[in-house]
Order: C-alpha cells, then sequence, then structure tokens
C-alpha cells in the first residue's frame, strides 16, 4: 500500500481529511476499509504515515490530494523496519500527525528543589519529525493529545533548568544557556521553538 497523487476517472472515492488536530491534539488515527476508493486531503500542517499491523506502508508532508493504491511502496527513500510497534494488530489507518505549533506551555520549578530557587515559565514546541516521534514517544491509539506529552516535556525542562542554575556563573547568561540544553528533544522528534523563563528567585543565603 501507498500513497499516490494518480486519480483514476472510473472510481468513486470517499474523501477523507483530518479536522480533528488543533493545539490539544498532536495525533489522530483514522481507519481504512480496503475495499473502499480514498481521496485523502492532507493540510499545509500535517503529516499522514500509513499504518497496518505494526509497520509504516507510507508517509507524505506535502499539501495536497492522494489517493491509497494496493501496490506496494517502491519509492521512499527511508527504511521503515525501524518503527515497527510489536504487538499491534491494527488495520489498515492512516495516522494524521499535527504539524502545527503547539502554544501556551507552562512549567513550574518549585519547593521540591529545596527552596534555592523557584520559577516558572512558557514554552511552544513542534513535531519537528514525525517518524522519529512516532518511534520514541507515542503508542499507537486513536488519538494522542498534548497532555499526554507535556508532562514528560515538563519534567525534563525542570531537570535541565535545575542543573543550569545550578552550575551557572552568571545569572544572565541562565535563559541562554537553557535555550541551548533544551535541544534535546529533537532526538524524539520535538523542536522547542519558543522559550520564557520568567519569575525566576533566588532564596537569599543567611
Amino acid at each position: 500500500m501507498r500513497f499516490s497523487n494518480l486519480l483514476e476517472d472510473d472510481e468513486q472515492y470517499n474523501i477523507m481529511e483530518c479536522q480533528k488536530l488543533d493545539n490539544n491534539i498532536l495525533l489522530y488515527k483514522q481507519k481504512i476499509d480496503e475495499n473502499q476508493h480514498y481521496i485523502v486531503k492532507l493540510k499545509s500542517d500535517q503529516y499522514a504515515v500509513l499504518f497496518e499491523k505494526g509497520q509504516i506502508l507510507d508517509c507524505v508532508k506535502e499539501e495536497g490530494i492522494y489517493t491509497i493504491r494496493t501496490e506496494p511502496n517502491t519509492s521512499f527513500p527511508e527504511d521503515f523496519s525501524d518503527y515497527v510497534v510489536k504487538k499491534n494488530n491494527d488495520r489498515l489507518c492512516i495516522l494524521f500527525f499535527n504539524l502545527k505549533t503547539i502554544t501556551g506551555n507552562k512549567f513550574y520549578i518549585k519547593k521540591k528543589y529545596k527552596n534555592d530557587f523557584y520559577g516558572e515559565g512558557t514554552f511552544d514546541f513542534q513535531i519537528q519529525n514525525p517518524l522519529k516521534f512516532f518511534n520514541k514517544v507515542i503508542v499507537v491509539r486513536n488519538y494522542y493529545s498534548r497532555e499526554e506529552l507535556l508532562e514528560q516535556i515538563r519534567e525534563r525542562i525542570s531537570k535541565i533548568v535545575t542543573s543550569v542554575i545550578k552550575e551557572a556563573k552568571r545569572e544572565y547568561k541562565i535563559e541562554d544557556e537553557i535555550r541551548m540544553n533544551v535541544n534535546i528533544f529533537k532526538e524524539y522528534g520535538i523542536k522547542i521553538v519558543y522559550f520564557n523563563l520568567k519569575n525566576i528567585q533566588f532564596k537569599k543565603k543567611l
């Protein structure tokens, strides 16, 4: 199975497009009937993966209109063998990934760090590499929400902030160093596109 730009005039198509992706939904799964013909409408801020029984069959990221062909995929350059989900019995489906910037995410650093300092901040993130995100973060389900990912990102950011603050020699350099360190999320296919640390206060030493 693969995505194709080829349309057959004598076929009747069901139109499939994902309207579910917003600032709270990162991934949405839509099942496909193998006996039906589909036109897939992909928006500019979406990425589609054709998926069946634990295996990626094809993917597409360019905005446009596609059909689903029964021929095997011989054109896509990436090796999908690294993206197998074991013990997954999903029938043929499309996974729609949200490539929009996810905004308004907050994190807090509070008393659990022994009152040496505390503060808060905001960050925006984006799925930059859907296949890495698929491989290292998600479990295939009907949808994957922002809230499911936020706690993991917040925990990592809090650790990064804590480490940088403890080691920083100049307080005015703290935010710059944190911005450099949050690039760690790239290995999960996620990019922090905006980061703001505010209201940070240090406990006065006696």
